[in-house]
């Protein structure tokens, strides 16, 4: 049997850039696919067959009836939610029994996360989704949050620890924002009666997913959001609270990064950022209104977790440029080309005024002004082609600009919102 490439699909801006639908397509080729970080803030969504499916923290290999999905440690994770997800999808006629492995020292996100949080981006305005992920994190780091693995240790055990939260973190919270916390008893219930449906899905995941991608191969890393909201190589402090690049996926896998073989990056053709924080290339507001579009189709750019706006803009190449680095990467998926058709000229930011590298501060990132190559557009419909030869001559130059600017090949083209609207370009 031939050995399958394990590969990495990662974001490459500040996420949305449709990485479930180039996962979707790369599980056909795959044994195994696995989440290595973030939580029930990021919104994966694919249409099949005319349906489109909403996916927050199962990975989206589920929708493949012979693909294993698991849920690594890197992860921040909603236990109620997941079932919630699962349900949904048993409705939506996907059956997910004896297909998931969760690993036990991913932590949980608590109730208690959720309320800190909500009244914390109420005074900070970071622009984050309420779902519990930053403070989750961060009491991960502070060594007070509670594992999975721990709900099966019995209900003395785990409420226990939740009231070591409650006596440490509560007190604090309740002082300084009055809040009133559920008691961990009602907590420790919850967790219990979803622990007692999905508890034969928490396993070990690091030697399970080390034998598959040594022997046969085929482990798809799948990450959440994008790689300008890693915590440490984002547009800090305006980032999310891990470690969303390819590097997070030794993290929160617990494997070996020399098992795997390529680094898939995801890139819109044009640029999207949601919530607060600095955006080089937005662009002005007739223009975005046009890249956005109305909110009538589920593809238009408004969020798939919280239906806020997209703010849009044009292709930043300088952010391009510093996260391929990162990365290590060896192909672009490049989607939503046909978002673009209609509208010229066409804008890449080349560099910035005075510097072709990306700033390390906000304050640097905000002074910035960006250099814009101006290529022709097109008005051609495109979303039925296939065949990128077939493409008008503008969206092509487009691509290959795209392709010299990274120094890597555009690999896979997005020019519709279904699964087979891929243009695949082989080697």
């Amino acid at each position: 049997m031939q050995r399958l490439k394990n590969i990495i699909v990662v974001g490459l801006f500040w996420g949305d850039e449709g990485k479930a639908k180039i996962v979707d397509l790369l599980t056909e080729n795959a044994r195994v696919v696995a989440r290595y970080q973030g939580g029930a803030n990021a919104g994966h969504s694919v249409e099949v067959a005319g349906k489109r499916f909403v996916l927050h923290q199962v990975p989206t290999g589920i929708l493949h009836p012979d693909k294993i999905c698991v849920l690594g440690a890197g992860m921040v994770i909603d236990f109620p939610k997941i079932l919630d997800e699962l349900y949904g999808l048993e409705k939506l006629g996907i059956d997910w029994h004896g297909r998931l492995r969760i690993s036990p020292r991913a932590n949980l996100v608590l109730p208690y996360h959720k309320l800190v949080e909500e009244i914390e981006e109420r005074k900070r305005g970071i622009g984050t989704t309420k779902r519990g992920i930053d403070p989750a994190y961060r009491d991960k780091a502070a060594r007070i949050n509670v594992r999975i693995g721990e709900i099966g240790l019995g209900k003395v055990h785990l409420v226990k620890r939740l009231d070591n939260w409650l006596d440490e973190m509560g007190t604090l919270y309740e002082k300084s924002y009055e809040i009133e916390f559920p008691s961990a008893e009602k907590v420790a219930d919850e967790l219990i009666r979803v622990h007692d449906i999905l508890g034969d899905s928490v396993h070990e995941v690091s030697s399970f997913l080390a034998e598959i991608a040594r022997t046969t191969g085929g482990v798809l890393a799948e990450g959440a959001q994008g790689s300008m909201l890693s915590l440490n190589w984002g547009t800090y402090p305006f980032v999310t609270s891990s470690e969303t690049t390819a590097n997070g996926v030794g993290e929160g896998l617990g494997m070996d990064m020399r098992l795997f073989d390529e680094v898939v990056g995801l890139a819109k053709a044009f640029c999207t950022r949601v919530g607060n924080g600095p955006f080089p290339t937005e662009a002005d507001v007739q223009t975005q209104a046009k890249l956005r579009g109305t909110g009538e189709h589920t593809y238009d750019e408004f969020g798939s977790t919280t239906g806020r706006p997209r703010r849009c803009g044009w292709f930043d190449a300088v952010v391009l440029r510093y996260v391929a680095t990162i990365n290590g990467l060896d192909a672009i998926a490049l989607t939503k080309l046909d978002c673009l058709t209609g509208i010229e000229p066409l804008k890449i930011a080349v560099e910035y005024e005075g510097s072709k590298t990306f700033p390390a501060t906000i304050a640097e990132i905000e002074r910035v002004v960006p250099v814009y190559r101006e290529l022709p557009g097109w008005h051609e419909d495109i979303s039925q082609i296939h065949n990128f030869k077939k493409l008008p001559d503008a969206a092509q130059d487009y691509v290959r600009a795209i392709e010299e600017i990274a120094n890597k090949p555009v690999k896979y083209i997005g020019v519709g919102p279904g699964r087979e609207d891929i243009i695949i370009i082989d080697d």
